[in-house]
């Protein structure tokens, strides 16, 4: 699935250290919002790397905000709709 917690992290400006599997990979874009790993002791790695440089976490957490509400917020997914229903209704 999607897995809702990985946008409530980025929406909270915390990169997400997530398994390279289906809506964790549709999220993080590795290395700008958090980091994609294969194993566990690659998610122990990264998290440790995380937890040391705090420069590039907080700008991974910037990223990784920004990411969600350009295109995970609901507002974005109605202003779509909203601009697809008058296209149709224009008949663009």
């Amino acid at each position: 699935g999607f897995g809702l917690i990985v946008s409530e992290a980025l929406w909270k400006g915390v990169p997400v250290v997530g398994g390279d599997v289906g809506g964790i990979r549709i999220q993080i874009e590795d290395g700008v919002h958090g980091c994609l790993v294969s194993s566990v002791r690659q998610a122990a790695d990264r998290t440790i790397e995380l937890l040391r440089d705090e420069a590039r976490r907080r700008e991974m957490g910037r990223a990784g905000r920004e990411r969600v509400r350009r295109e995970f917020l609901i507002t974005r997914y109605l202003r779509d709709h909203l601009r697809l229903y008058s296209d149709l209704i224009s008949g663009n």
